[in-house]
């Protein structure tokens, strides 16, 4: 469980003489403090000097936390009429690039992560006050907090965890602020969350939309490799990782490409990766067999998983690791991957709901070409349509079913997301936490975005960015740093502001971003109309490591915890699987297996950062 030496991390305090205490006991594995200007402690922690800008002008003081191509110069003079914690809201709308934002303004402090959750921020009570920081392990270990067991129920929800369940921390006592809300820190140590970022209205038509989201692309990449240097970058072949090679290529920083190979001897990812990298002048290619890569599910027993929450990505850590230290050997310091592209250029179906009200004729075209694509059945996709549920009583709903059988494979859900269901071989007992907690989520629930599919686009942005996050520890240990530009805030709102129908649509493959990308990327490019996928690979590594598996689940401690029912979990090891969906399904409480036994490894008198734990 150990991270690489120098990583950042920051917690904030309010400016009273109540935080004294908290500043007291974070002091001990804190090298660094900055001040409020009342000389009162305000930001402590461990970070390098390229992360962090910061500026003063009277009362207001402002860090940025993270990468953005601002200078100190230029953050102070945008913050010269700040009177209040809410005048940042600009200031917060307009940065670039992936950072936390944090303010102190006339004795009140503003803490924020990023929309996409690629930043995030966590809060507990400790010595009387409010104490916020990027690490919701630190604030558990601060506090001595317990595990909420029934939020781990919860977890094993596949294919997703829904809004705003997602946002939770699985500790007792640590809060985990949602992503478009900031933390608003009083005088006096008490706090509360306030929303200031909403989902843009997608009416921007195509042709205007599309040079925004390349400007935004463009100074997203710019932020990370204008430092120069060696970098790395995906190149699976597929449209994103593509995209983003060229964006790099030629910035002044020397560029390795990597690509994985794949077990399915029918993908042509590495055909397409080929035609790139033969464009791609100056740039160095890395490229890895199937066979010399750690299969999928390798090393779970020895997995360091973070210990902030479970890592849904699990299956793949060993894989991620080894390409770490890969590239880290040949001189990479940082490492750019298309994590989030699918998410913001392609949309599910629920975008159907908004278009057949707004645009029917335009909806009756997309309709034909999906109905051919997926081999939807008429009725089916006619009583999705009419799902007429808010995102409340979509909740209260998906509580109801999470225990029933999958619904049919080829029935189209156009609500607010897909069906959620909780795998057989967990206990009457997770099944009835988890209906609690989805109920009391209905209660008071608001979509992230008026429309269902603008809401799923961004919940599965979500989805990506906090995976994301988990990833960036896991590559930080060998020393690279990973960088994910398509879950920047301003590439997210330049995508989401163009409309659905035109960003998605089942006779093109990624539109906007081939119309954002077009003259950067060779035109031979742009035309790909297929996906590679790793179902093969995730049977092969099933195969090699069922041994592996089946051993690691012989105690496992989520049965202990009375979540799971072993020999059911056993079982799903020997059966066979023709769908990858019972794969998917597999993933989460395999995430909540490996992290609870890494907390159990842990030795919890020691502070993670002082133990090296992952942050």
């Amino acid at each position: 469980m150990l991270v690489a030496m120098g990583e950042a991390w920051f917690a904030v305090l309010p400016d009273s003489d109540a935080a004294l205490g908290a500043a007291q006991a974070l002091n001990a594995c804190a090298p660094q403090v900055v001040c409020h200007p009342s000389g009162r402690p305000w930001l402590v922690g461990g970070w390098s000097a390229e992360d962090v800008r910061m500026a003063t002008a009277g009362s207001t003081q402002v860090a940025v936390i993270g990468c953005c191509p601002v200078t100190a110069a230029d953050l102070s003079s945008r913050i010269e009429q700040v009177r209040k914690v809410g005048d940042l809201d600009r200031l917060a709308g307009e940065l670039p690039g992936s950072a936390h934002l944090v303010a102190s303004v006339a004795g009140k402090v503003r803490v924020q992560g990023s929309v996409s959750g690629v930043r995030r921020v966590f809060s507990t009570r400790l010595a009387g006050a409010t104490v916020a920081t990027d690490r919701a392990d630190l604030l558990a270990w601060l506090t001595r907090a317990g595990l909420d067991e029934q939020r781990l129920a919860v977890r094993l929800i596949s294919p997703l965890l829904p809004h705003p369940l997602a946002d939770q921390s699985c500790w007792r006592g640590v809060e985990a602020l949602p992503a478009d809300h900031y933390l608003l820190i009083d005088g006096d140590g008490t706090s509360r969350a306030v929303r200031w970022w909403r989902a843009p209205d997608p009416v921007v038509p195509l042709a205007e939309g599309a040079p925004a989201v390349r400007q935004a692309l463009a100074t997203a990449v710019e932020a990370r490799v204008r430092a120069g240097g060696t970098i790395s970058a995906d190149l699976s072949g597929g449209m994103d990782s593509t995209s983003l090679c060229f964006l790099a290529a030629g910035r002044g920083a020397t560029l390795i490409t990597a690509t994985w190979g794949q077990a399915d001897p029918g993908s042509d990812d590495a055909v397409w990766a080929e035609r790139a990298a033969a464009e791609l002048e100056g740039a160095e290619r890395l490229f890895m067999g199937h066979d010399e890569l750690p299969a999928m599910y390798a090393g779970l027993r020895q997995a360091s998983a973070e210990v902030e929450e479970p890592y849904r990505w699990v299956r793949t850590q060993a894989r991620l690791a080894f390409l770490a230290g890969l590239l880290a050997g040949r001189g990479s310091q940082l490492h750019l991957a298309g994590h989030g592209g699918d998410e913001i250029f392609s949309l599910p179906p629920s975008y159907l709901h908004t278009l057949v009200r707004t645009h029917p004729w335009i909806a009756v075209n997309h309709l034909r070409g999906h109905r051919a694509l997926r081999r939807w059945p008429l009725m089916g996709t006619a009583r999705a349509l009419w799902d007429h549920r808010c995102y409340a009583e979509w909740l209260t709903a998906a509580a109801k079913s999470l225990a029933s059988p999958p619904p049919p494979r080829h029935i189209p859900f156009c609500a607010w997301g897909p069906p959620l269901r909780l795998p057989p071989w967990v206990t009457s007992e997770a099944v009835s936490a988890a209906r609690d907690w989805l109920r009391q989520a209905a209660s008071a629930a608001e979509p992230l975005a008026r429309e269902p599919g603008q809401h799923e686009a961004l919940q599965y942005a979500r989805v990506a960015g906090r995976a994301a996050r988990q990833a960036s520890r896991v590559m930080a240990r060998a020393g690279l740093r990973l960088a994910v530009p398509y879950l920047d805030d301003r590439v997210i709102e330049a995508c989401l502001a163009v409309r659905m129908h035109e960003r998605s649509t089942p006779w093109r493959y990624k539109p906007l971003l081939a119309e954002a990308v077009r003259g950067v990327v060779p035109r031979a490019l742009l035309g790909r109309a297929t996906k590679g996928v790793f179902d093969a690979d995730a049977y092969a590594g099933l195969c090699r490591h069922r041994g592996e598996l089946i051993d690691l689940f012989d105690e496992p401690v989520l049965a202990r915890l009375g979540l799971v029912k072993a020999d059911a979990l056993r079982a799903v090891f020997l059966g066979p699987h023709p769908f990858t969906s019972s794969l998917i399904a597999l993933d989460p409480t395999l995430a909540c297996e490996v992290w609870l036994r890494a907390l159990g490894a842990l030795d919890r008198s020691t502070s993670p950062v002082e133990s090296g734990a992952a942050p």
